[in-house]
């Protein structure tokens, strides 16, 4: 029993190390975000490093220029660990970190489950480890997610009137992020973007880093029209009115799909409730009938199997019902 509470412990410790950042015990945002950026600049200054987005990528001046027929390498939108790590701001900490959290936080659910329930119950605790590390790390990128798409139709709308007006595209971002919270993701990425500038990165490495650790699909369809601007030039307002009108689109839809699927989730939750509801209920009025179900060894398989069922329509209600749009 101790060796059990001691893995949970240690499970438990990794989660909070993981998640040191969003409580606030790690270091300053702000200090990161200046430590990188200096590092980038010293690279690029000393060493001569070429600057690759690590979600998409660009061809270079040097191609275009030379006319070369090979096709730029295409956009890799897999998922893997890292980026997922990136997008939820915890790429300080090393991926092998969340191996071990997983296989501990596993191995402590299946021992404790192991002293009180069958194997069906016992192997779904061997999927709880992956399942708690994973629903922090989306958490985390929903969260950056929702915050910058709160604010990006506006910003984009705002990006166009200013172009309209006569300024040029930097001139143009600064003064729409200026008019943004200063919580605002926006306006954060904004101002890294100009940061970059004055420290030195090129107009091109700059923009193409913007937004890059938030998972949003419209980013780069914005960077991509940017840099094609200063390239070749173009009508940047028509293109950025065309994107903000699809982005506020793609909002509406979201929202739109998100209540239509509330209602199954929230009826799920409702019975749930009502089956807590009776079963205190019964344990009130008839201690005996709960007390059995969970003493007769034939009634506790039975009841056990019942736990297995809701906890798989649980998680198959959350797969049918996940929202990508």
């Amino acid at each position: 029993m101790m060796w059990a509470i001691a893995a949970a412990m240690l499970g438990l410790g990794f989660v909070v190390y993981m998640a040191r950042g969003y409580l606030g015990l790690g270091t300053s945002s702000d200090v990161v975000v200046r430590q990188s950026i200096r590092s980038m600049v010293a690279a690029q200054r000393n060493e001569g490093t070429e600057y690759t987005r690590e979600q998409y990528s660009y061809a270079s001046d040097k191609r275009a220029d030379e006319g070369a027929d090979e096709a730029p390498p295409s956009a890799d939108n897999k998922l893997t660990l890292e980026k997922r790590l990136r997008f939820a701001q915890l790429s300080d900490i090393p991926p092998y970190i969340f191996a071990i959290a997983q296989i501990v936080i596993s191995v402590a659910a299946f021992l404790i489950a192991r002293m009180y329930f069958f194997i069906g119950l016992q192997l779904m605790a061997l999927s709880l480890g992956p399942l708690i590390v994973n629903t922090f790390i989306n958490f985390r990128m929903n969260s950056r997610f929702n915050k910058f798409d709160k604010d990006y139709p506006q910003f984009l709308l705002s990006f166009v009137g200013m172009l309209k007006t006569g300024l040029n595209p930097m001139q143009a971002l600064e003064a729409c992020a200026s008019n943004l919270d200063d919580r605002s993701l926006v306006r954060q990425e904004v101002e890294l973007m100009l940061e970059r500038l004055r420290l030195g990165v090129t107009e091109e490495r700059s923009i193409g880093s913007f937004g890059e650790d938030v998972n949003h699909p419209e980013i780069e369809l914005f960077v991509q029209s940017l840099l094609l601007s200063r390239r070749v030039g173009g009508n940047l307002s028509e293109v950025v009115d065309r994107l903000a009108r699809q982005v506020r689109k793609r909002q509406h839809f979201r929202a739109a799909a998100v209540a239509a699927v509330g209602l199954q989730r929230g009826s799920i939750l409702f019975i749930l409730g009502i089956l807590m509801g009776l079963e205190g209920y019964l344990y009130l009025m008839w201690p005996e009938c709960v007390i059995i179900a969970w003493t007769d060894p034939t009634a506790t398989k039975v009841a056990q199997g019942g736990l297995c069922a809701i906890f798989f329509g649980l998680w198959w209600v959350a797969q049918v019902t996940k929202i990508k749009v």
